[in-house]
């Protein structure tokens, strides 16, 4: 009659040292991880959206930082972005509105110091900056983020903010295509947002043993899916001795750009096209698109270098090229740009 109790005793007390091992290795690799080789963190992260892929939670504060390096906050407004929320035409006066990636969302600054602010400073009384700037996002997301709560604002300039990682980031999360000539806006594909389902706000963000891992992993994994649509883009290209030569990683950014310009263009829209330091040259085709672009006055390219130069260093501790010293002279050049633009009501859209 006693074999039963033992027999669940035993079990119970196999079970209880099992987790109280797991525990406690779970525990020293958070230590030791901690120690030797502290990881970002990021919290909350991202919420899965399939509009855009994924997008950041409303009105939060997302703190980002390496333990005993830097440790930075960003507040989140209730419509998702950062920075300051305007209603559209409340103000009466003209709309600037910034697309962009981590750089214009601000990534390594505090609140208030991302460059659409500054600008926004700068401007005051003469015109709304809008910052709809999203970390992670490529243009495809931009583009969508625009007709879907750019538009809305009547913008008489459009700042679209180019970085490295934007071609590849258009293959990750195809939410804006061309099709028969126009924009077509298609859910997210990518079968890796699943996890922002689940984990997005859970406690194990916080963990230095998940974010080790999570870098790692989810760097090779995007690499994998990139080259992979990539590869797909390459063999389907259109018979054309034009296009055969530009890389589909490249031709998905570039006819995405095209469009966007065109029909900003007829709709008597400025869009100004702006670049990290040096990271546009990495792509020429696109680079010459954008030269192009701007040649017939579809777009205009500001080169940013030209203001940055001689107040080196101007870099983020975070990692990000831009830190406030850049920040700070971007958006009171752009400002200053935009006042001289504004203030010309018969400017054509390349003002």
């Amino acid at each position: 009659m006693e074999t039963v109790p033992k027999t669940a005793r035993k079990t119970g007390l196999a079970v209880l040292t099992a987790l109280i091992t797991v525990a406690v290795m779970l525990l020293l690799g958070e230590i030791l991880i901690g120690l030797a080789s502290p990881s970002e963190y990021l919290y909350p992260r991202y919420q899965f959206s399939a509009a855009y892929g994924f997008i950041p939670f409303a009105n939060v504060v997302m703190v980002h930082g390496i333990p005993r390096e830097y440790e930075f906050r960003y507040t989140v407004n209730s419509m998702q972005s950062r920075g300051e929320v305007v209603e559209p035409h409340a103000s009466g006066h003209p709309a600037v509105v910034v697309l962009g990636d981590s750089y214009s969302f601000g990534m390594g600054v505090s609140d208030g110091e991302e460059y659409p602010s500054v600008m926004r400073r700068h401007l005051a009384g003469r015109a709304d900056v809008v910052n709809l700037g999203e970390p992670g996002w490529g243009l495809t997301q931009e583009i969508r983020r625009f007709y879907d709560t750019g538009a809305r604002y009547s913008p008489k300039i459009v700042v679209l903010q180019f970085c490295a990682n934007d071609p590849g980031d258009n293959l990750a999360n195809r939410v804006t295509v061309v099709e028969n000539g126009d924009f077509k806006f298609v859910d997210s594909a990518n079968s890796l947002n699943f996890v922002k389902k689940y984990l997005s706000r859970s406690f194990v963000q916080r963990t230095q043993l998940y974010n080790f891992f999570r870098t790692r992993a989810s760097r090779l994994v995007l690499d994998r899916m990139t080259q992979h649509a990539a590869a797909k883009l390459d063999a389907t290209a259109p018979e054309s001795s034009h296009t055969d030569a530009v890389p589909g990683i490249e031709r998905a950014y570039i006819e995405l750009l095209e469009h966007f310009a065109a029909d900003l263009h007829a709709q008597r829209r400025a869009l100004w096209v702006i670049a990290v330091d040096g990271q546009l040259e990495q792509f020429p085709h696109i680079a010459a698109a954008v030269r192009e672009l701007d040649a017939r006055g579809d777009l205009r390219y500001l080169e940013v270098r030209d203001w940055l130069r001689g107040h080196e260093p101007y870099a983020s501790p975070e990692g990000h090229l831009w830190g406030t010293p850049a920040h700070a002279l971007i958006g009171e050049h752009l400002a200053a740009e935009a006042a001289a633009a504004l203030a010309d009501s018969t400017s054509a859209p390349k003002s």
